[in-house]
């Protein structure tokens, strides 16, 4: 992939997330997606199948869930967002992160949260 068609579909995963569409979202992942912890590098989730489950539970407790685009590096392989979400119960204040993508076959196969 391009730097471009990766920072595209970094962007069009994250419209599809403000706006809570699950299987637009979903579609922007490869079936063997995982999330990753990249301090402990303990996978969180593996797979489309828990992938949607985890964000159906999100987008279905959280229907005033916001991501703000803070800043965006984009890397020969990789593309880096730093983020401030909102409309989550357990920060009321917003939390503020950064989320590490990495690709596969045209779609996000890894995400890396350094919790």
């Amino acid at each position: 992939m391009t730097k471009l068609e990766m920072a595209e579909l970094v962007q069009r995963q994250l419209d599809f997330y403000n706006r809570l569409e699950l299987d637009g979202f979903c579609s922007c992942y490869h079936d063997a997606i995982q999330i990753m912890n990249l301090i402990s590098n303990q996978v969180t989730c593996s797979g489309i199948n828990d992938f949607k489950r985890m964000y159906r539970i999100l987008f279905t407790s959280s229907p005033k869930l916001k991501c703000e685009l803070k800043s965006r590096l984009v890397f020969e392989s990789a593309v880096v967002d730093e983020e401030f979400v909102t409309g989550l119960d357990k920060y009321p204040s917003g939390l503020h992160i950064s989320v590490i993508y990495g690709f596969r076959d045209g779609l996000i196969n890894r995400v890396w949260f350094p919790r």
